[in-house]
């Protein structure tokens, strides 16, 4: 299974990439795995064996209808990123699963009439370009919603064996797409704990198990979504799925490191198109928060490597990468709005070759 990049789109972005060609080679090799390029060029994959995954709470199902905030934008964003796996937050409603893969396969049509994957729970979506098996998650945590017409509604996680092709590596992913709790104050911080220390557990024993739905050793492992790292809150919840410290084991059972090698999980902290300036995911210049990091990426830094990570800025950007890329200004604004970002999309790209120096 080929990813196909529109061949348009190849052509602008041939100028950009052969400027940047040459600036790196004056400036040299900047290391074997991570490689360091920004703006236009961070948006493309640096090899073809690299998996891309996004994750991005686009909030209120602003994709979802062309009246919707972020409905015309998150088709040019996700063009240009062109993802192998997305995890998305803030999609909930009625039929979501069959309107997400026909929006997909419109916007990115795959080889052969093979149709993107999806696997939702809660308001979490789970998408993939490569077969989604073993579909499952939990719904540790209910908050009911009423103003919303949530009155169940329960913050969850969506997990999914994400089967990569032999040609990209010959192993699988295992994917968990999660939404954690907003807010500062000890109650928000206790919910976001419980889900913590819920997906902690589930891993455990997907790791320990040697029923049918285990996973093999050494499979790489992500979580990813809106964790909401309050950082003038309790940081435990998070720390929680760095190194698996549970907090009510009366409940959730031992601590339990999920990285293979029994270290801390690796966060990828993306930064704005590369340029390792700015690194916060959310941003509303109407509110009284500062941005911040509420979004991760983590992974099992003993089984995979990053090549490539952004955080998609198109307000930094410019006019030519714009065009070259084919994104307008004002994308990543929700519903073009002055200063209201939201979230904004995070992409790592990762290598699951044994070879990492290739």
């Amino acid at each position: 299974m080929k990813r196909i990049k529109p061949k348009s789109l190849v052509v602008r972005l041939r100028g950009l990439f052969l400027l940047s060609c040459y600036s790196f080679v004056l400036a040299g090799c900047a290391g074997q795995h991570e490689q360091k390029v920004t703006g236009a060029e961070a948006l493309q994959r640096q090899h073809y064996s690299d998996v891309r995954v996004m994750s991005w709470n686009v909030k209120l199902n602003s994709i979802l209808a062309p009246e919707g905030a972020r409905y015309e934008s998150f088709a040019r964003i996700v063009r240009a990123i062109d993802p192998d796996v997305i995890g998305l937050q803030e999609v909930a409603q009625a039929g979501l699963a069959e309107q997400l893969t026909l929006l997909m396969n419109n916007y990115i049509p795959l080889e052969n009439g093979e149709s993107w994957q999806v696997h939702t729970i809660s308001d979490n979506a789970l998408i993939s370009r490569y077969p989604l098996q073993q579909q499952s998650g939990e719904l540790p945590v209910r908050y009911p919603i009423p103003e919303l017409g949530a009155p169940n509604f329960h913050f969850g996680y969506a997990t999914a064996l994400v089967d990569i092709p032999g040609d990209l590596g010959d192993t699988s992913i295992y994917v968990v797409a999660m939404h954690n709790k907003s807010g500062a104050g000890k109650e928000n911080v206790r919910l976001r704990q419980v889900q913590s220390d819920s997906i902690v557990r589930w891993i455990r024993n997907l790791r320990e198990s040697e029923q049918p739905n285990s996973i093999p050793n050494n499979t790489p492992i992500v979580i990813l979504g809106d964790m909401n790292v309050v950082p003038d809150a309790s940081m435990q919840p998070f720390q929680t799925l760095l190194n698996g410290d549970i907090v009510d084991e009366a409940t959730f059972g031992p601590d339990f490191r999920i990285d293979w090698d029994g270290t801390d999980m690796a966060d990828a902290r993306p930064s704005h198109n590369g340029k390792e300036q700015n690194d916060y995911t959310w941003r509303n210049d109407e509110m009284p928060f500062a941005p911040s990091a509420l979004d991760r990426i983590i992974f099992t830094d003993s089984v995979m490597s990053v090549r490539q990570r952004f955080i998609l800025n198109t307000m930094m950007m410019s006019a030519d990468e714009l065009t070259a890329l084919g994104l307008q200004k004002t994308d990543v604004l929700y519903g073009a709005r002055a200063g209201e970002y939201d979230h904004l999309p995070l992409v790592t790209d990762f290598s699951l070759r044994s070879e990492r120096s290739e």
